[in-house]
């Protein structure tokens, strides 16, 4: 049974996905699953809903289906979550692949997401699914990482850990919003790890990749993919089929009233929640090769040196959800280098980081500190309670990122090995307001306190003391 016949199936899917038994508001995503399963009978609306969405003529799509890969690019409320749901169950009951397998081999169908509370969404779809009955005797047991079927199948929802899935056989990987992978303390969360993680474990099923994304940034994974495989502008599109279509297309029940009101409020972000455009007004802040060759490899901190004059800036949180950091560095000649960098994860107390803090920077023979201006006069004060004089920074975080960048370019840093570190400053996003100022911040759901600490260290470092009479300041 192929997934289409398994989606107009009254005693599978159908019912399901159209409680009335209508599909009609389904079939712009039948035509995007026959195109990926390579199954006939699009019709002339379908083969030129295809055309349009892949980019391609359906003579070029069909040369190259079925597709190993899929990477459908739609917007919100346009039925993402429930589709994965329903491929996951597929693919773990239905589509064969268990005699693919040797004896006592599992087979896993990960249904993977930005965030374990993510990952419920589709976890409670498929909760409904494996009532229906014709599948209600596939189950065996449910946990709150997933379900277990009798054969021994697994299908698991997990937070996108690249590192987690590797060693699984997968009968096919499921993606859910991937272009929202991000970085945050670790390297954990990220697209293009996580695919490149994928891909051994699907080898002996040749199960499929599949993603489900409203698109974001132009970096990472799905952006990749979109770029050389879409339309156009791609030389093949043999590798992977990348379906692209707005809200309303792949969901015809959306009232247009709600795009409007999102496009009148937000034009930038609508085009990518709605439109399923990438957004033109968000850009990867530095690449990956310029950090990594600012980074002194094997080096995660130089301990204090006589006669040098160090430099520190902290970056302080009420330690309930952000972290602190604390960077200290030195120069020479035009280069700075970065002696030190911590963070202090949440939950902490700021009394005790401050502390902490203080302790370092005496080690490192400092006396001030510079910092952002977050509970100013408290921080301030616990500063000094501990010896330490602690100054605000003149520029805001955007203006350290805007200063600390052609420094790191041109070769003038020298960054400690810290995983962290390289995480949040490759993570970084440049979005341009209206007036053409930029705005340099972590993505949604990312951090980058260690990599404010960093910038601003760099930057005062490297800023010429002015001197008043007899006194620099």
């Amino acid at each position: 049974m192929n997934i289409i016949e398994a989606i107009k199936d009254p005693q599978l899917f159908r019912h399901w996905l159209a409680p009335d038994g209508n599909l009609r508001s389904w079939q712009p995503w039948l035509a995007a699953l026959r195109s990926l399963y390579h199954i006939p009978g699009k019709g002339k609306h379908g083969a030129r809903l295809a055309a349009q969405a892949t980019g391609h003529s359906p003579s070029v799509i069909n040369t190259y289906a079925p597709y190993d890969v899929g990477l459908f690019l739609t917007g919100r409320r346009s039925g993402k979550s429930r589709i994965a749901a329903v491929i996951a169950a597929y693919e773990a009951v239905l589509a064969g692949h268990q005699k693919k397998l040797a004896p006592g081999e599992v087979g896993v169908v990960p249904v993977l997401a930005p965030t374990m509370k993510q990952g419920r969404i589709v976890k409670g779809y498929l909760r409904a699914i494996f009532d229906l009955p014709l599948l209600q005797g596939e189950l065996a047991t449910e946990t709150a990482e997933g379900f277990t079927l009798h054969d021994g199948t697994r299908i698991e929802i997990m937070a996108g850990d690249y590192r987690k899935v590797r060693g699984y056989t997968l009968l096919a990987a499921i993606i859910d919003e991937a272009a929202f992978f991000q970085y945050e303390d670790t390297a954990k969360v990220n697209d293009t790890e996580l695919v490149r993680a994928l891909r051994p474990s699907l080898a002996t099923t040749q199960g499929k990749l599949i993603a489900i994304t409203s698109p974001y940034a132009r970096k990472g994974w799905c952006w990749y993919a979109y770029r050389t495989y879409h339309g156009s502008h791609a030389r093949t599109c043999s590798a992977a089929l990348i379906w692209q279509a707005p809200s309303r297309t792949m969901n015809p029940t959306l009232p247009q009233k709600v795009v409007d009101d999102a496009l009148r409020e937000d034009y930038a972000a609508a085009k990518s929640e709605y439109l399923a455009e990438f957004r033109d007004d968000v850009a990867a802040y530095v690449d990956r090769s310029v950090v990594e060759a600012a980074t002194d490899a094997g080096t995660p901190e130089r301990l204090p040196r006589p006669h040098t004059a160090y430099t520190a800036f902290a970056d302080l949180s009420g330690g309930r959800n952000d972290d602190a950091a604390l960077a200290i560095a030195h120069k020479e000649g035009e280069r700075v280098i970065i002696d030190y960098a911590r963070q202090w994860r949440p939950p902490h107390n700021p009394t005790t980081v401050i502390e902490d803090m203080a302790a370092e920077l005496r080690r490192y023979g400092i006396r001030r500190c510079t910092g952002d201006n977050y509970a100013a006069e408290f921080v301030a004060g616990a500063f000094r309670a501990n010896g330490i004089t602690y100054k605000r920074a003149p520029l805001p975080k955007s203006g350290l990122y805007m200063e600390f960048l052609p420094r790191l370019t041109s070769g003038l840093i020298t960054l400690p090995a810290n995983p962290v570190l390289a995480e949040q400053l490759c993570n970084l996003e440049r979005r341009t307001r209206a007036g053409g100022r930029d705005i340099i911040d972590h993505p949604p759901g990312g951090h980058d306190d260690l990599a404010n600490a960093v910038a601003g260290v760099a930057t005062t470092a490297a800023t010429p003391a002015r001197l008043v009479g007899a006194l620099a300041i």
